[in-house]
């Protein structure tokens, strides 16, 4: 995979995000933070995408060998706002991360046991695909309070 490939998937992903944000300031506090049913396990639209960032922080964090100790929770963001500042800041993480990356670099393992662990490249994918199935299920209960994001595909994102 060369870094060009990866930084197009990375655009996407935070192309994305930003449609499912878009919708979620045009609900009330109480809709973003009502639970949702079915629960794919994280309680409401608050949960779903306060775990979605998570992810990408942590993983982000561990592939600079950085304490990924820390876990962004739901209740860290009292409101839609509060998400959207905080996953900026993210976008702006996940772009440097990769400014100082090369092909190399996104080829090779990563951690205490680069040989035995998956290549940086196949990381990013997995935090690229987590998103995608989170998306999907906050864009469910979007489109049920009649506030859909639209199309999230990737062949819409690269129509521009």
């Amino acid at each position: 995979m060369n870094k060009n490939e990866i930084e197009t998937f990375i655009q996407f992903n935070f192309w994305a995000n930003e449609r499912i944000l878009t919708m979620c300031r045009q609900l009330s506090n109480d809709e973003f933070i009502r639970p949702v049913t079915p629960d794919p396990g994280w309680g409401n639209l608050r949960g779903i995408l306060a775990h979605t960032l998570d992810v990408e922080f942590g993983w982000r964090s561990v592939l600079q060998s950085q304490d990924a100790d820390i876990i962004l929770g739901a209740d860290d963001f009292p409101d839609v706002t509060s998400l959207v500042v905080r996953w900026e800041v993210e976008k702006a993480a996940w772009f440097d991360f990769l400014a100082g990356s090369d092909d190399e670099s996104l080829n090779a393992g990563y951690g205490d046991d680069p040989e035995n662990s998956p290549k940086v490249w196949q990381v990013i994918m997995h935090v690229m695909m987590h998103g995608v199935q989170h998306r999907a299920e906050a864009a469910t209960f979007l489109t049920a309070l009649g506030h859909s994001p639209g199309e999230l595909d990737f062949a819409v994102f690269m129509r521009g």
